[in-house]
């Protein structure tokens, strides 16, 4: 694989699993979902943190900032190890085909309810289409 395509794959399999894998968070309660709803959930904390500046709030926002941050680093560590596995592939339309594989196989099981979101207002298990309700 050439430099180019490797970044490529890493970039990849790094936004898949942002969108899609589910990572225990603890926002006042503990979830199992994605790190883009930690990073909403953290958005909305940071944004009521603004207008009200309550203490408690600023806590969980640090948390969720922490928290946010972690998984986004051990992510990208993780797609990077994979885009060196898939550089082992001799050839270059089965390592496409490979990192495509594991991408469509996370974007599919996010659409069965995999998620455990208890500060959801409508259910305690989502699907990624449920995570923003």
């Amino acid at each position: 694989m050439t430099a180019v395509s490797h970044e490529s794959a890493r970039r990849w399999l790094w936004i898949a699993a942002l969108l899609t894998m589910p990572v225990p968070f603890y926002l006042g309660q503990v979830e199992w979902a994605p790190v883009l709803r930690l990073a909403f959930l953290t958005s909305l904390f940071g944004a009521v943190w603004l207008a009200e500046g309550e203490m408690k709030l600023g806590s969980l926002l640090a948390m969720g900032l922490a928290q946010t941050v972690v998984y986004a680093a051990l992510f990208r560590l993780g797609a990077g190890l994979l885009a060196r596995l898939a550089e082992r592939i001799g050839s270059p339309p089965l390592r496409i085909a490979a990192v495509g594989t594991l991408i469509f196989l996370l974007a599919t099981s996010s659409l069965l309810p995999i998620y455990e979101t208890p500060m959801s207002s409508t259910r305690l298990r989502s699907s990624i289409w449920q995570l923003f309700e």
